[in-house]
């Protein structure tokens, strides 16, 4: 990879979507095995939408260790199954004329 100039600005841009932002995990993983282990993030403008957003949440969290990040990315993505399997037994399991709710909202 070859240095960018001063003026030069690298930019992340993550699109939104489930699939697609489990796929940028895999893009992120790579990028990061292509820098030194310790390597800080490489991107000065980092920007998601939706899922894309969270993505970009970690990487930009993480900046200082580029690897943290995507792991920290790989264990959310990794595990997501499990929440969602929960949330669609809660709504599975749910009288018809009781609202969807994990939270008492009565109050509301």
């Amino acid at each position: 990879m070859r240095c960018a100039r001063a003026s030069e600005k690298r930019a992340l841009l993550l699109s939104g979507g489930g699939a697609r932002a489990a796929y940028q995990v895999g893009v992120l993983r790579a990028i990061a095995n292509i820098l030194p282990h310790d390597a800080s993030n490489p991107f000065q403008i980092i920007t998601g939408a939706s899922a894309g957003a969270l993505n970009a949440a970690s990487i930009a969290i993480h900046a200082p260790r580029l690897r943290t990040g995507v792991r920290t990315l790989e264990h959310v993505w990794g595990n997501i199954s499990s929440a969602s399997q929960w949330v669609f037994s809660f709504l599975a399991s749910r009288r018809r004329d009781t609202p969807a709710s994990l939270l008492d909202n009565s109050p509301l």
